[in-house]
């Protein structure tokens, strides 16, 4: 699970339980604070209502670029304490809090594949009480792993002159970085003793004044190795990437044939080429007879630049096409991407395609959505995408912390832009969870329409 990446934005929604007669009424209201599980730590904001006899409960999540309001999948609350089981990114989130002095303290565990991921401490004040998230922030750093404020420091500037040295935009970065520098100077951080948290919060204030939701820094558990350098990679890392891979049906999902011979396919990872082409091969052989096909990125969220190319290879015919450039700043390469002039099997061509989109879909998704927009080859159902079009690697920092510079930026060939911020708008706009249904119907009609000629 990654806590502290890419953009989400869902809608909240609020659940009610019955209340029994004896519940309190000290926890209504709006909590802010913190959870930290593991190296991770996250802003959190709860807000519970008495409805009646039941409660109804919202909560916020923010974390680096991250900013989302969460679904709320169970709901407990007693006397004193409140628990509240939650998903970020398909993992099962689990805040137990007790009130204590005015606060609401406890645990917050995270849970993938039915183990636990990571757990630390989480807790929540009034939002309105300036002192309650004082005593808060002592309680979590009481805790949490602390911090020498030297090693702090430094872990700001050196994290500030990498930013500097490589972001996509110089000006941008000189802005964010005087923005970060004013705020040390400030000492806004002085206070701060958990590295998690500042690692969020200077990732979180760099995403702010660049707009750039890829920018983000972290605190690992162990230091990130220098993406610059030339390493070759291990036969042993390779195969385990194989084995991961697999593991997770490599990033797709079962086909589908739904009514009317329309397909499905669902990308919800876009992995490198070499670990994932011949799956994706395969899933396209076994829709090659269908009439028209919808591919799902609604639930996809980064990956591989040359798999998303390969990948939309399927859709065109065997003539290589010019589909975008990636443009570094530092040394001021471009690099092209062209679809594939051979494939392994039947291609999808002359028949319509439906690509469904939501708020989360983000980063290498966009780009497959965006190119196809663009040559009229799909229409796009669903909802704006997150709008990361630039590319980029972790860099180590000091000690465990990393920082996510973008690097590179597209240039579409099609259209000579990019989806930067704007995000991909959708050709037929609708909810993400009505996007299916909304391009299987209009498949249907396209199919029907063809069928009854001209």
């Amino acid at each position: 699970m990654k806590l502290l990446r890419t953009p989400i934005v869902v809608v909240a929604i609020a659940l009610a339980i019955p209340c029994a007669a004896a519940l309190s009424e000290e926890v209504s209201g709006h909590w802010k604070g913190r959870m930290e599980p593991g190296n991770h730590s996250a802003e959190i904001e709860l807000d519970l209502q008495r409805a009646g006899s039941s409660w109804q409960a919202e909560l916020l999540f923010r974390a680096g670029s991250e900013e989302a309001s969460l679904p709320i999948e169970a709901l407990h609350v007693d006397t004193d304490s409140v628990l509240v089981v939650t998903r970020i990114e398909g993992a099962e989130v689990t805040l137990e809090l007790m009130l204590e002095d005015g606060l609401l303290l406890g645990s917050v565990r995270v849970m993938e594949d039915g183990r636990v991921h990571s757990e630390g401490p989480a807790g929540l004040a009034r939002a309105e009480v300036a002192s309650a998230q004082t005593r808060l922030l002592a309680w979590l750093d009481a805790r949490g792993a602390s911090i020498d404020p030297a090693v702090r420091d430094a872990a700001i500037e050196r994290a500030m002159e990498l930013f500097l040295a490589h972001y996509v935009f110089r000006d941008t970065a000189e802005r964010a970085v005087a923005d970060v520098r004013e705020r040390l100077l400030r000492g806004e951080y002085s206070s701060v003793t958990s590295p998690a948290r500042i690692a969020e919060m200077v990732g979180r204030q760099l995403a702010q004044a660049t707009g750039d939701r890829h920018v983000n820094m972290k605190f690992s558990a162990t230091p990130a190795p220098n993406p610059l350098a030339d390493v070759a990679e291990t036969p042993e890392r390779l195969a385990q990437l194989r084995r991961d891979a697999e593991a997770g049906g490599f990033g797709i999902g079962p086909t589908r044939v739904l009514e009317g011979n329309v397909g499905y396919l669902e990308f919800r990872r876009f992995l490198r080429a070499e670990l994932a082409g011949d799956a994706v091969a395969a899933a396209m052989q076994e829709l090659a007879d269908t009439d028209a096909l919808i591919i799902d990125l609604r639930e996809s969220r980064g990956g591989d630049p040359v798999m998303v190319v390969l990948a939309a290879s399927w859709l065109f015919d065997g003539r290589p096409r010019h589909w975008n450039d990636m443009v570094r700043r530092v040394d001021g390469t471009t690099t092209q991407f062209w679809t594939a002039g051979w494939l392994p099997g039947r291609r999808y061509v002359e028949k319509p395609v439906y690509v469904l989109t939501a708020a989360r879909t983000f980063s290498a998704p966009e780009s497959f959505a965006y190119e196809l927009q663009q040559t009229g080859r799909a229409t796009i159902v669903g909802e704006a995408t997150g709008g990361g079009a630039h590319t980029g690697a972790w860099f180590p920092v000091v000690d465990r912390f990393a920082l996510f510079i973008p690097l590179s930026r597209y240039v579409s060939a099609t259209s000579g832009g990019d989806w930067e911020r704007s995000g991909v708008t959708p050709d037929v706009p609708c909810a993400a969870a009505e996007a299916l249904d909304c391009a299987h119907r209009l498949a249907r009609e396209e199919l029907a329409r063809r069928a009854s000629g001209p």
